[in-house]
């Protein structure tokens, strides 16, 4: 048997994002990709998705229109696909015995299996949804495979840095061979001889904390014990790259071509000999440039208006710009006698 591993859809109202398709920017694209993926199970003879967690985003807000697209997916694929889903932590409201699932909606809907209490499925799959003891459990138990939402002491968060978290490899080494789990949005693993651990990371690119990632699914296969990873292309991407005098004609074709198709693209400048002004109307720049301030050639015996437009030209000003900054500081030093 083979089944689809995904995690942290975290469909929201997104309410800030530019309209797509008549759905929010980044709510379109998580549903694009939901519908790529479960393609990518029938054209496979995959007939099992499983969710591990954080389907929904707001805990305690349950955005209409996410609902309303999550419940249509599911109903969409009535009689060809089942979903097996767990709640995550985003799914819940509340703490303790007093959390309540924001997923209730689905308890009806003839080809979803919730699971509430962890449960073993298949003969050799662990399900352990999120819950305020769902540690002591996990530690207690063993199967062959885990599939959970908790955040791993050794994982990795987008940023690059891991937290202390309240379970490490070492608790799950002997219990478990396979791991699969939601909760951080880096898709990353953790292979040994003892144990695979996997996070299949989240769906899309879901903001600038994410930029440049590459976002999967998991294939798993229960007979053979293969797990593959197979990527996801259907969503707005949010990609950032370093000019360099070598790659800056490629880059810069590049990032049209990109922002063209719609996605979001920003530029970081770390040499001042490379000049972006041209190109700020078209992308964000970050400027990383390393400037010696000791030597700035500003010397005392220079006129304000002197040391203003030298600073200018240091900070790489647009020489079209110059006098309006340079009415403006002329206006704060009249009025402060500067």
């Amino acid at each position: 048997m083979k089944f689809i591993f995904i995690a942290d859809l975290h469909l929201s109202g997104y309410s800030q994002d530019k309209i797509v398709e008549n759905l929010p920017e980044r709510l379109n694209s998580i549903k694009n990709v939901l519908y790529e993926i479960a393609d990518y199970a029938i054209n496979n003879n995959i007939f099992t998705i499983v969710i591990g967690g954080d389907i929904l985003h707001g805990k305690s807000i349950i955005h209409a229109l996410a609902q309303s697209v999550m419940l249509e997916y599911f109903r969409n694929y009535n009689g060809k696909l089942q979903f097996v889903i767990i709640d995550g932590n985003h799914d819940l409201s509340g703490k303790g015995n007093d959390a309540i699932s924001a997923l209730l909606s689905l308890d009806n809907e003839p080809n979803v299996k919730r699971i509430i209490n962890p449960e073993v499925l298949w003969d050799k799959v662990l399900f352990v949804p999120y819950s305020f003891n769902m540690v002591d459990y996990i530690k207690e138990n063993k199967c062959k495979y885990l599939v959970s939402h908790f955040g791993l002491d050794e994982g990795m968060l987008n940023n690059g840095l891991s937290i202390v978290a309240d379970i490490s490899i070492t608790d799950l080494v002997g219990k478990y061979e396979y791991v699969l789990l939601g909760h951080y949005h880096k898709p990353q693993e953790i292979i040994r001889d003892d144990i695979s651990l996997y996070y299949s990371g989240s769906l899309i690119q879901l903001d600038w904390g994410e930029k440049n990632e590459d976002k999967r699914f998991l294939v798993v296969d229960l007979e053979t014990d293969n797990i593959e990873s197979v990527n996801i292309n259907n969503y707005v991407k949010y990609c950032e790259f370093i000019l360099t005098e070598d790659n800056y004609e490629d880059i810069i074709e590049k990032s049209k071509e990109l922002k063209n198709n719609g996605h979001y693209v920003r530029l970081v400048k770390t040499d001042e000999n490379i000049k972006t002004t041209k190109l700020e109307k078209e992308f964000v720049i970050i400027d990383k440039t390393e400037k010696d301030i000791t030597n700035r050639n500003i010397t005392s015996n220079m006129s304000l208006s002197d040391k203003c437009k030298k600073f200018l030209e240091i900070r790489d000003i647009d020489n079209i710009k110059h006098y309006k900054y340079l009415e403006v500081a002329r206006e704060i030093y009249e009025e402060y006698n500067y």
